[in-house]
Parts: structure tokens; sequence; C-alpha cells
């Protein structure tokens, strides 16, 4: 079926999920949530999202697996595999699907981000009029665990990266959405960190500082599963108790908060402890 939309996905599915050790090992994205693998919530979002071509991107001794577990179950999507092979950060991992890509707009999804309704309706939002940047945004009672987002008349002023001492409850959720062009120059921006990895905030960051990042408020619930086993336990019995990704009824499709103030035009420049509801 070809694509009916100029959005591509990039679905992010490296790391080794180091903070559920030793509770559980190996990729956190082949973790079973409600008898699936966490990875399988991820492409079936972005399918319900109406984008049909999607990337993964994936560590070099998961890459088999992962085409097997798509080809599998999700044999119509086109998917194309990008392997990083060493943790570089977020940012490292989009600028390797630089080639894959060639849509004009791009959704990126961390693999380990699951939620309660597909947000179908952020996706129509932001291609009826496009932005050069639109995070999703949901509220949580552990805020320390996310990237907090301050917001001030319709526009985001500030995002803090896992803030001892949160000052608001409203986190960055796992989706985000870009002009192509726009992602691609941001990332080449990005510097390394005491860490050595390069990350993908600090390009949303200086999308934010230019004026040009938009937002919208997730319907439904939100769960970052890999934060600890205890939060991955919380999205199991979810998952069985509510399930991930149902659709919402079209008259309903309206957000609970978004973006007023349209950003200028874009300039290169050198609940439960992690559920939201």
């Amino acid at each position: 079926m070809p694509n009916q939309t100029p959005v591509h996905g990039i679905l992010l599915l490296g790391g080794s999920g180091s903070r559920l050790r030793p509770a559980y090992t190996g990729n956190k994205h082949l973790i079973p949530i409600g008898g699936r693998p966490m990875a399988e919530y991820g492409l079936e979002l972005l399918r319900r999202c109406e984008i049909e071509s999607v990337t993964a991107v994936v560590r070099p001794e998961d890459s088999t697996y992962f085409q097997r577990l798509f080809t599998r179950t999700a044999p119509q999507i086109p998917i194309t595999y990008v392997v990083q092979p060493d943790p570089l950060g977020t940012a490292d991992a989009l600028q390797r699907c630089a080639r894959s890509v060639e849509h004009p707009f791009v959704a990126t999804l961390w693999g380990d981000n699951l939620f309660e309704v597909a947000p179908r309706s952020t996706v129509r939002r932001f291609l009826a009029d496009p932005a050069p940047a639109m995070i999703t945004v949901a509220e949580s009672t552990a805020p320390q665990h996310f990237s907090v987002v301050a917001v001030q008349s319709g526009r985001v002023t500030d995002i803090i990266d896992k803030p001892a001492k949160p000052t608001a409850n409203t986190v960055c959720a796992g989706l985000m959405l870009f002009d192509t062009d726009v992602l691609f120059r941001s990332l080449c921006e990005v510097r390394q960190n005491a860490r050595g990895e390069r990350e993908a905030m600090d390009a949303v960051r200086r999308i934010m500082h230019a004026g040009q990042l938009t937002f919208d408020h997730l319907n439904g619930r939100w769960f970052d599963a890999a934060v600890a086993p205890a939060f991955l336990r919380e999205a199991e019995l979810f998952a069985l108790r509510r399930g991930f990704n149902h659709s919402m009824p079209e008259h309903e499709e309206t957000p609970s908060c978004t973006s007023t103030t349209r950003p200028r035009p874009f300039g290169s420049t050198s609940t439960q402890p992690g559920v939201a509801s």
C-alpha cells in the first residue's frame, strides 16, 4: 500500500535497559508487555497514526531479531533497518537515518514509550499547520525521571532533563514531529555530553530557543515502561487491563492543551510512577 502521508516514522530500538537490571537483561524493547514484545506497540502506534513507512534503529546484535519480528507481525509495512554500532546517544541514532528519509516530515518515537490512545489527531494537526517541530506532552506524578517541559502563554519556554527538583509535572512523551530539513540540520549542531553521547533533546532545545517549537497534549495515559522494574510492572498490568494504542472517535479527537502561538520561520543557526493521565 503506498504511503498516503508525507511523514516517515523513526522507531528507536537501541538501549540495553540498564535501569531495569538485574530484574531484566538484554534489549528492553524486546521485553514482553501484555504478551507482546514492547517494540510491537511502537510500530503499531505509527501505523495507527497513518504513518506507513518506518526506519528502525537497532543495535548490531538485535538487528536480525527485529527483522524477523516485524516481518512476522507487520509484513505490509516497509521498514528500513539502521544499525547504531555504539551507544552514542539518540541524536547520533537519528542522524544515521538521514539517507532513509525521503518525506518532508518525520515522526520520531522512543520504543519503550507506550500510549493508551494512538495520537493520530496530533499527527493530523501537525500536518494541517506544520511547524519546524512539535513535541507531545503528558502529566506525570514522577517528573524527575523525564524531560520536564515548562509552558507559558501557550509556548514551551524550557525543557529540563531529569531535574532533581521538578517545578512542573508536564513531561515530554516519546513521540515528536519534525520538518525533515530542520531535524537533520539541528542534529548536526548537537555536541557530545559528559558521557560521550549526543542527545536528541539538545536538538529540540535548539529549535525551542529559536521560537520554533510547538506542543500537543496526549489523550489517555502514557508510560515510559523502561524507567525501572516497577514502571514495567505497572505497564504490564495496564496492558492486560486496558491495552494500548486505542483509536479515538473522530468527534473526540480534540487536544486538552495545545500550542496557541505559531512559530516564526526557522533559520539555520550554528496516578502511578511514570504514568501520565
